[in-house]
């Protein structure tokens, strides 16, 4: 009757983890997806946007295949609900980025180089976490 007891105490120990993580912190093994998010401003007019492209300096994040190595992802195309989207750039947090809007058959309808000051949402400094940058696009 003891082992089952004694096991149970060492293997609770065992998950309440050791210091391993940066300062000391018990990092879980995750990965997060950090965001952009585009907001249109003003009166588009016509043809309305519909989506934007985000390139970002140094890439969006990586492309990842089975057949091959990790690349840099140059850029990400998301499209807009209303005058918002939501850009996913994996766990990156580049710099700046040069956001375009494009009307529904592609015409660029506007195009900025942005700096992109990123915000936690999760987790912590001390393990990482998802983050979010926004940034507004007035109409031309």
């Amino acid at each position: 009757m003891r082992t089952p007891l004694l096991l149970t105490a060492v293997l609770l120990a065992g998950c309440a983890g050791a210091p391993g993580g940066p300062d000391g912190a018990v990092c879980p093994a995750i990965g997060w997806t950090n965001g952009l998010r585009v907001q249109l401003a003003g009166d588009w007019g016509e043809p309305a946007p519909a989506s934007v492209r985000v390139a970002c300096a140094g890439g969006c994040g990586q492309v990842v295949r089975e057949d091959a190595d990790p690349v840099p992802r140059a850029a990400v195309t998301a499209a807009l609900t209303g005058s918002t989207a939501g850009v996913p750039v994996d766990m990156t947090t580049p710099d700046s980025a040069v956001v375009t809007v494009l009307a529904a058959d592609g015409t660029v309808l506007a195009e900025e180089e942005r700096d992109l000051d990123w915000v936690r949402v999760g987790g912590s400094a001390a393990c990482g976490g998802p983050m979010e940058a926004a940034v507004e696009v007035a109409a031309p």
